[in-house]
């Protein structure tokens, strides 16, 4: 790749001559190849080691090969999953557009934008696959939908107010509209009030 010289490969790849062989340390090696590789704009980055092994000598050669492969650009955002979200609230913590270069890296941060709404179940993972076109992406999100309301029934009893009621409701996700409804009444003899509140 242009933008992936051998001496940059080198600086990620961990494994040094003289150690012991360890297959993890490899396949971590592929692991942080592909993610730099994806924050160049390579989705689909072509990465494997090669293994030549000397029997005689108890030793083992590796060649990471990092294949041409053309530059990703997203070409849509599918969102399936949210009955009650709407598209536009989780669309707004994509850090990517249709027609932006790929990288990883905002991908992540996506996926933990979306995350930190709360509105979803945990585990959320934002997956690729491969577009109309060899240099096109398709970013697919499928999120499972949680509570996000709240009701609370309290009473009590003073010998001064007699009978305190407080009725308090909220809704972190308002219409699916990711806004944040609040409402409580407090009543007794004494003292009537309500509170609103929308953020």
């Amino acid at each position: 790749l242009r933008d992936f010289p051998p001496g940059r490969v080198k600086e990620i790849v961990k494994v040094k001559p003289g150690t012991w062989f360890n297959a993890k340390a490899v396949e971590d090696a592929v692991t942080n190849l592909n993610a730099e590789a994806g924050n160049l704009g390579y989705a689909f980055a072509d990465i494997s080691p090669a293994y030549d092994r000397d029997a005689e000598h108890r030793l083992m050669n590796i060649t990471f090969k990092v294949n041409d492969t053309p530059r990703q650009y997203v070409e849509r955002v599918d969102i399936t999953g949210n009955t009650n979200t709407r598209d536009k609230v989780i669309r707004r913590e994509f850090r990517l557009n249709e027609g932006d270069a790929f990288n990883s890296l905002k991908v992540k941060r996506s996926q933990d934008r979306i995350q930190s709404l709360g509105f979803f179940q945990d585990k959320l993972e934002i997956k690729q696959s491969e577009g109309s076109a060899p240099d096109r992406v398709v970013l697919g999100v499928n999120v499972e939908e949680k509570p996000t309301g709240q009701l609370s029934l309290s009473g009590g009893y003073s010998s001064l107010e007699r009978f305190v009621v407080q009725l308090a409701v909220s809704q972190n996700n308002f219409m699916g509209k990711g806004q944040a409804l609040d409402a409580s009444v407090n009543w007794s003899v004494y003292s009537k009030s309500v509170e609103l509140g929308l953020v």
